[in-house]
Parts: C-alpha cells; sequence; structure tokens
C-alpha cells in the first residue's frame, strides 16, 4: 500500500456513521425479536462488533453474532464458514452480512453461497463504504458512506491506532 492520498472518514465520523447504520438496521427488523449480525473475518468483524454493540444499547430484539471466514484474496477456492451459525435460525430470523467496504462484491457473493442454500427470512448487506465500483450486481442495504471510485483506487479502513479510512 502506498502513502494514504486522501482521509475520507476520521474517527468521530466513523461512529457517526456506524451509529446511523445501527438505526437504519433498527429500523428494518422493529418487528423481530432476534437478527444475525455475520461479519466476514478481518475488519468486517470489527464493524459487525461495533453495529452489534451499539444495537444492544437501542434496539428490542436480541443480535446474535456470528464471524464469517473465507479468503478474501481467492473466495472461489476457499471454504466459507459460518461459525456458529445455526442455519435452521434462517427461516426465521434476518441476517444481516456485514464488511468494511464493498469492492468488487467478488467476496460477499461467495460469502452468500451457503446462505443461499437454506430458506431465508430476510438477507440484506451493511457495510461501512460502498465504493460504487461493482463487477457483480450487489448493493449494501445499509451503508455508511458510498464513495465513487476508480479502479486503481484503493479504500483502507483502520480499527487500530487511529481509527480511520482513507482514499490511497
Amino acid at each position: 500500500m502506498g502513502t494514504p492520498s486522501g482521509l475520507i472518514m476520521d474517527a468521530a465520523r466513523i461512529q457517526r456513521s456506524l451509529t446511523r447504520m445501527a438505526w437504519q438496521i433498527y429500523e428494518n427488523h422493529h418487528q423481530d425479536e432476534q437478527i444475525v449480525l455475520a461479519g466476514i473475518q478481518g475488519r468486517g468483524v470489527d464493524v459487525m462488533q461495533r453495529l452489534a454493540d451499539i444495537l444492544d444499547d437501542i434496539a428490542t430484539f436480541s443480535v446474535h453474532r456470528i464471524v464469517v471466514d473465507i479468503d478474501k484474496s481467492e473466495p472461489w477456492n476457499s471454504e466459507v464458514v459460518f461459525k456458529e451459525l445455526d442455519f435452521s435460525l434462517l427461516s426465521t430470523v434476518p441476517i444481516v452480512l456485514v464488511d468494511d467496504v464493498l469492492n468488487s462484491g467478488k467476496t460477499i457473493l461467495y460469502a452468500m453461497s451457503p446462505l443461499i442454500r437454506h430458506e431465508m427470512k430476510k438477507l440484506s448487506l451493511a457495510v461501512l463504504v460502498d465504493r460504487s465500483h461493482k463487477r457483480f450486481p450487489l448493493q449494501g442495504n445499509v451503508v455508511g458512506l458510498r464513495l465513487s471510485t476508480s479502479s486503481h483506487e484503493h479504500v483502507r479502513v483502520s480499527f487500530t491506532g487511529e481509527e480511520c479510512v482513507y482514499l490511497e
């Protein structure tokens, strides 16, 4: 990775976006008794945990936190594992798949593959940053920031040290 060329979100803006996203998830599921938040391994888990913490404070439903283990560099060659997910829940409990950045849509598409083999009440996607540079027909339902980028630009999210999102 090169030197950051532009700060997109600082820690305060990330927190505001996550709070707004959590309220949107709550509004979308206020009639449910429980939901599943499934964070993609890496920073998707960080976003999922932060959303779940906010939802624990504001929502009337319970939140199940699940980690999705997938090889982001070659998702087609890796087994997708939803750690501790009872797939039989999906017919009655909505699932929100969570990641930090929606780039081409490749990781999300492959992460969904085990889910579509089961009856689902509802599946939605929450991402902190949507790059609007897709190769697959996927769109975030709950998005912190929509950002038009070129294919050579990279969005970097950091939750360690100084929390920030950079465009490189």
